[in-house]
């Protein structure tokens, strides 16, 4: 649904909490200062000037932005410097009941995270407004107007009283957006040498790119354990993954299996998030790995055309695994 974001973001409790930098007192004034930014977004010592305006916080309030900012996939492209430029320019808005924060058809100028209070997305169709969303405490919108330089296709209103951060549009396409491109074009590449991804159309594919978020294993690493929840699944671009289970037949001896390995081009990790089961299954790197990780939130947003090949491939390489293991899911 392309309605400025109005599906659930990538929220778990998995998230980074923000950089120690980030929770230490700030001064109790507004400054400014410029930055340069090249055409990747990354500074520079010449070109254009941002005015970055910087908002005081206090110590909760860095906590809680940071918080939000590290469950919300627009801002995974940024790096350390960049993350702190964002949460230092970002301000709270007041919001009242039964005011709207954006409309439907107006251009876009900010990028709001939700702080606290229920928001309702409504899209106006044939002369009937309906309810399409509800961010209840947590979740962002805005960002697709801003993307797209398109007007907004919903409006957001306050259910009850709330509180939102604000991004500029400007901070947001110098600073966000640019680090979001750079990342899609890199993933985008790497991407496209995973099977299942080619079911995807372009557009599709490059949203995935903007979801994930690169890891790297050293051989031997594990990079989850049976029984754990599952939060994400995986990417393999490079190198291969090994997937083991405790021996089921001598529990005692703790000792495991190895099941199937996954080289550069294939996934795992999405058989718990069908099943809605935790980890049945370890997964250890094969000397050096490279994944893209993908929270559960936005496969289940971004990846539904992949879904029944998924769970059509999870039958037929689980069924000689039941029989011998029992029940089973990655």
């Amino acid at each position: 649904m392309e309605e400025d974001n109005l599906s659930p973001l990538a929220n778990h409790a998995g998230g980074n909490l923000p950089h120690s930098r980030y929770l230490k007192s700030r001064r109790l004034s507004i400054s400014a200062e410029a930055c340069n930014f090249d055409s990747d977004g990354e500074e520079e010592g010449s070109g254009k000037d941002l005015v970055v305006v910087k908002h005081p916080k206090s110590n909760d309030q860095l906590a809680r932005l940071g918080s939000a900012i590290s469950k919300t996939f627009v801002f995974k492209a940024l790096n350390d410097e960049q993350r702190e430029l964002v949460i230092d320019s970002m301000y709270e808005k007041c919001v009242s009941k039964g005011n709207d924060v954006i409309r439907q058809g107006d251009v876009g100028d900010n990028f709001y995270i939700v702080d606290a209070g229920i928001f309702e997305a409504i899209v106006k169709r044939d002369g009937k407004s309906e309810v399409v969303f509800k961010y209840d405490n947590s979740g962002s919108f805005g960002e697709l107007a801003l993307m797209y330089n398109t007007p907004r296709s919903a409006t957001v209103r306050a259910a009850t009283d709330g509180v939102l951060w604000t991004l500029s549009g400007e901070m947001f396409r110098q600073i966000v957006l640019k680090a979001a491109r750079k990342k899609r074009e890199e993933f985008r590449k790497l991407l496209q040498s995973v099977t299942i991804l080619k079911e995807l159309s372009t557009y599709e594919l490059e949203n995935v790119a903007d979801a994930l978020v690169l890891k790297k294993y050293k051989n031997g690493e594990c990079i989850f354990k049976e029984g754990d929840q599952a939060y994400e699944l995986y990417f393999v671009l490079a190198g291969a993954v090994e997937i083991r289970m405790l021996d089921k037949t001598n529990r005692q001896s703790g000792q495991q299996v190895k099941i199937t390995e996954c080289p550069a081009g294939s996934y795992f990790g999405e058989l718990a998030w069908l099943k809605k089961d935790p980890r049945a299954a370890s997964a250890y790197a094969l000397g050096d790995v490279t994944l893209a990780e993908l929270d559960v939130y936005a496969f289940e947003r971004l990846l539904g055309p992949c879904r029944e090949i998924m769970e059509r491939n999870a039958k037929a390489y689980q069924k000689p695994l039941i029989e011998k293991f029992g029940s089973m899911a990655m």
